[in-house]
């Protein structure tokens, strides 16, 4: 089978989670530096002396800054990174479940799970209590390359948290799902195939 993440994928995770932090902490601490050295410097100026506007000024502008740099950074990318690599973190030590579907389509609709965009994958399954198709939808992380999954291949894969983990395509066009035109929609109709024993079914 095929894996989507790697042992590389999490290092590189944890290394960017702290590589952001470092910067985020190395930033502040020049902030601070800086704060304080011109505060030292104000405090040693006479009373109402014009020379103070200067520190006042700059500490200031400094404030801003960092606010303006800060904020968008952890909030943004900082927390991005971090929810990322906990993500990892939860698939791989999390219980993992395997399925066997006929895929039918990316969902291109903007979805997040857990906080990390996703595609959706949607799987066709013959549901054998009801006697009809179902749809079933997996996640795909929106770092990843699609996978080669094209309408109608019947696909082995594991999910963790719904997320796919590994896939392995176990044949290609192994259904062929009907097109329905605009003035069907709403019908109700019948795929070709019944996935459980691989007859064709007569359409009525």
């Amino acid at each position: 089978m095929v894996s989507v993440y790697s042992d590389t994928d999490y290092l590189s995770a944890y290394k960017q989670k702290n590589r952001i932090f470092l910067v985020f902490w190395i930033v502040t601490a020049v902030y601070l530096i800086f704060s304080v050295a011109w505060w030292i410097y104000y405090m040693g100026l006479p009373y109402n002396d014009p020379a103070q506007t200067l520190p006042k000024a700059l500490v200031y502008v400094a404030s801003g800054l960092y606010i303006i740099f800060a904020f968008p950074y952890l909030a943004i990318k900082g927390s991005r990174s971090r929810r990322y690599f906990k993500m990892l973190t939860y698939l791989s030590e999390g219980m993992k479940q395997e399925e066997k579907n006929y895929f039918y389509s990316f969902e291109k609709k903007s979805l997040q799970k857990d906080n990390i965009d996703v595609w959706g994958c949607v799987f066709e399954t013959w549901s054998k209590k009801k006697s009809e198709w179902m749809d079933r939808e997996a996640y795909w992380d929106n770092e990843k390359p699609l996978p080669p999954f094209e309408s109608g291949d019947y696909v082995k894969y594991i999910v963790q948290s719904n997320f796919v983990l590994q896939y392995e395509i176990l044949e290609k066009h192994a259904l062929e799902f009907e097109v329905i035109d605009e003035e069907d929609e709403g019908e109700d109709y019948e795929e070709d195939y019944v996935p459980e024993d691989g007859e064709t079914v007569a359409e009525e």
